[in-house]
């Protein structure tokens, strides 16, 4: 275990302390900073990360495997401090996703192979590859603490493959697997975790988010609550739904607000 206090990041609203901590090993890095925020300062920003997580989990309780070694498990974990102005979670949640996705283009610019990286709503990372195929290269789970009424602090997880082999696995690809350079599961955590730290101090902005959602303003096949259709999803709301322009099979069209990621299958997606 390797742990370092950094200097004082002065950002542009307060100022807030960093720890970094590398673990070898552990069950859960989302787990160790939930551990760490119940006895931080106010003010406090603690970055732990390993290339060896086993007990990972994504959203809604999923698994989230990873191969000991080659991929990168990270929790950036903020408590808040008492000055800092009024926030809000989903605007967090799309800043902390957009500057994931960004640090991810950015380690894979040099792919002869991808030609974006995209959101799939509410936070996976996909890339397209030439073919036009999306596959998942990362996960986020972002939890939030409280303390009555006040957001107290936050847990912003990702989950990303690195330098393992998804050859042949349905729709799921690594960083490596993409790009030209070689990459180290180091290097990539301190892009996250830059990229990340800078997604805290945007103010109100959501750092484009809704330009990379993957099949926005396109209609495709999607299942929703059991009943197939035809979707087009045309952003997300201040509230964190994903609204779309829904058509059920025999039906007519509707406005629709989804507000549980499991109520909706891609079936266009995954095909």
């Amino acid at each position: 275990m390797q742990s370092e206090n950094m200097p004082t990041l002065h950002r542009t609203f307060y100022p807030m302390r960093r720890t970094r901590l590398h673990l070898k090993e552990t069950e859960s890095t989302n787990d160790v900073g939930g551990q760490w925020l119940k006895t931080a300062m106010a003010g406090e920003i603690l970055t732990v990360w390993t290339h060896h997580q086993t007990q990972g989990r994504g959203q809604r309780g999923r698994a989230w495997d990873q191969n000991p070694g080659l991929d990168l498990a990270l929790t950036v974990a903020v408590k808040w401090p008492a000055q800092a102005p009024p926030r809000d979670p989903v605007a967090l949640n799309k800043a902390a996703t957009a500057g994931i996705r960004n640090a991810i283009s950015s380690l894979i610019s040099d792919s002869p192979v991808v030609r974006t990286v995209g959101i799939k709503w509410p936070n996976d990372i996909l890339v397209e590859n030439e073919d036009g195929q999306w596959m998942k290269c990362a996960g986020i789970l972002i939890e939030n603490t409280w303390r009555g009424t006040e957001w107290d602090g936050t847990l912003i997880g990702v989950g990303v493959n690195v330098n393992s082999v998804h050859a042949g696995t349905h729709r799921r690809c690594a960083l490596g697997e993409l790009t030209s350079s070689e990459l180290t599961v180091a290097q990539v955590e301190s892009r996250l975790s830059a990229h990340i730290l800078d997604a805290l101090d945007v103010h109100g902005s959501s750092l484009g988010y809704e330009t990379h959602l993957v099949g926005c303003d396109q209609p495709n096949r999607f299942t929703y609550e059991g009943k197939s259709g035809v979707g087009t999803i045309k952003g997300v709301s201040v509230h964190g739904a994903l609204e779309m322009e829904w058509t059920p099979l025999g039906d007519i069209t509707q406005s629709l607000k989804v507000d549980r990621s499991d109520a909706l299958q891609w079936d266009w997606l995954w095909e």
